[in-house]
């Protein structure tokens, strides 16, 4: 906490009585985000005024951040019950005004009330939007541990999961590093892992769904991340190594009948320890999908023929690319967040046998979903835009800020919203980590950052949504192409192939893991988060 925070902090109650809200909010505003979320333990009426302070910045936010932010706040801390405790502490209070009845009262709380759920926790995004702020000194980062014989990473709002190979063939170990990225539980599974996603849900423990000999499996995270108790699953699904969840919802595929993708709800029921999966939505794409992703109620596909397609849950086609020829090959690709990253590694080097494209090293880059799709230009890069320019003014005229535009600075959840025509998805060619002349391998996006991993061992954290306003409306690929990254940390001596991270409020920790199947769990320190409540 910094100096006149103290000042303030000692000053409250002395001098509280002595000053309205209005000055109270005023001498509030001067402090930085960390102290004011301190300075909100102080009391109620400065927690309501932070919050409204809160509010105001986070508005300020990239909106394609604030949109992560609130959408993975409401995956995880939205509450289930609509109606806040205080209510009944409000309609029992004596607000009953002369000539109101007690029900038009009770009507005016739950309106007031219903407003007040619909807002997220604004502490709580200034908090997580804190998160993001990490060193670029290298000698901060801290070594915390090394596991061997890794196969699969992946990570959930606390805590990383890391899956590797048992004594015998059959048999997987599942270790989960949480806290400051100590081992909190070690559990053995008998068969083969083929992926493990978590699912989060309000008022509810995590869950880790996982394809086990090629049958979908969950298991439910205990307290403290201390255990993994196995839940049954109806229907019995058969799925593949790229299920995918978010929140509660779960995508796999189901090659009948010419339909590729299926989409279920997962309902937990903790009496009975079951996970009812409810079939919600499917998807029929132009040929058997390679990769897919789901993010935010939108589904996005990469087919062999080398396009990238946009869906809802309920299987419209909302945006389609043109051909991309490097889409054709096995290169790394990542799907995250409705964001696109596809290497050209291996095409280059196939093409290359035949002294074709040698210069062929860049990444297709590029946004999938409707973030962008209103204040967007068609030249910008990773741009998503439609079809006419005709349509994209009409369009951003008339779209309502509840019916899927997020970049005027709302921060409710995009909507399955069905427009009436697709988009043209353009991806934007960037060489990643041109300027320290190191080859990326695989690439992890979260909250902004972009973790990179490279045929040298290092981790690259590039920044591709700032703060500034001239950035404001877009995703800065440049960022990756002609500036040094925010940090640049040698990890390993093999390639790495593997990378996830979670944010924590001191720091953030990330799993990599190596061509040899040595994963290291790094400690990349927060620069300028000091609050604790």
């Amino acid at each position: 906490m910094s100096d006149h925070s103290v000042v303030y902090y000692q000053a409250y109650f002395v001098t509280e009585e002595l000053l309205p809200v209005e000055i109270w909010e005023i001498i509030l505003k001067y402090l930085q985000t960390s102290d004011l979320l301190t300075a909100s333990c102080v009391s109620r009426a400065w927690r309501h005024l932070a919050r409204r302070i809160c509010r105001e910045r986070c508005h300020y936010l990239p909106p394609r951040l604030l949109a992560e932010l609130t959408h993975e706040y409401y995956v995880t801390h939205y509450p289930k019950s609509a109606t806040p405790p205080t209510l009944a502490q409000d309609a029992n209070s004596d607000v009953v005004a002369d000539g109101d009845t007690k029900d038009e009262v009770m009507e005016e709380l739950l309106a007031k009330c219903q407003e007040r759920v619909d807002e997220p926790e604004w502490l709580d995004i200034s908090r997580m939007s804190m998160q993001t702020a990490i060193t670029s000194i290298p000698d901060d980062c801290n070594m915390l541990l090394q596991v061997k014989r890794v196969t699969h990473l992946t990570s959930a709002g606390r805590f990383v999961v890391v899956v590797s190979h048992g004594e015998d063939e059959n048999t997987c170990i599942i270790r989960l590093f949480g806290k400051a990225g100590q081992e909190c539980c070690v559990q053995h599974i008998k068969g083969r892992i083929l992926r493990v996603c978590a699912m989060e849900m309000p008022e509810t423990p995590p869950i880790l769904a996982m394809c086990v000999n090629k049958y979908l499996k969950c298991y439910l995270v205990g307290p403290q991340l201390h255990s993994l108790t196995p839940l049954s699953v109806t229907p019995v699904l058969s799925v593949d190594s790229r299920l995918c969840c978010d929140g509660n919802t779960v995508i796999v595929s189901q090659m009948m009948d010419e339909i590729h993708l299926a989409i279920y709800q997962a309902n937990f029921i903790p009496q009975h320890g079951r996970i009812e999966l409810v079939h919600i939505g499917r998807i029929t794409t132009s040929s058997p999908p390679v990769y897919w992703d789901l993010w935010n109620g939108f589904v996005t596909t990469i087919v062999s023929g080398g396009h990238v397609s946009s869906y809802t849950v309920s299987g419209n086609l909302i945006a389609e690319s043109p051909l991309y020829k490097d889409l054709r090959y096995p290169n790394p690709t990542l799907l995250s967040r409705g964001l696109i990253f596809a290497s050209t590694i291996t095409s280059r080097t196939l093409l290359s046998y035949w002294h074709m494209d040698r210069e062929r090293d860049y990444w297709l880059v590029g946004e999938s979903i409707l973030t962008s799709w209103i204040q967007r230009g068609s030249q910008d890069v990773g741009n998503a835009s439609w079809i006419t320019g005709t349509q994209v003014k009409s369009s951003s005229n008339n779209m309502n800020p509840q019916e899927g535009n997020i970049t005027d600075g709302t921060a409710r959840s995009l909507p399955y919203s069905e427009p009436a025509s697709s988009c043209i998805l353009t991806l934007a060619k960037v060489r990643v980590g041109a300027t320290l002349l190191l080859e990326v391998t695989v690439v992890h996006y979260k909250r902004g950052l972009v973790f990179c991993g490279t045929s040298q061992g290092h981790l690259l954290v590039y920044k591709i949504l700032g703060e500034d306003s001239s950035t404001k409306m877009k995703v800065n690929w440049a960022v990756m192409e002609s500036y040094v990254p925010s940090l640049c940390l040698s990890v390993s001596t093999r390639r790495v192939s593997r990378l996830t991270s979670y944010f924590r409020n001191q720091d953030i920790i990330v799993a990599i893991a190596d061509k040899d199947a040595t994963c290291y769990i790094v400690s990349l320190p927060n620069i300028n988060f000091t609050a604790r409540c």
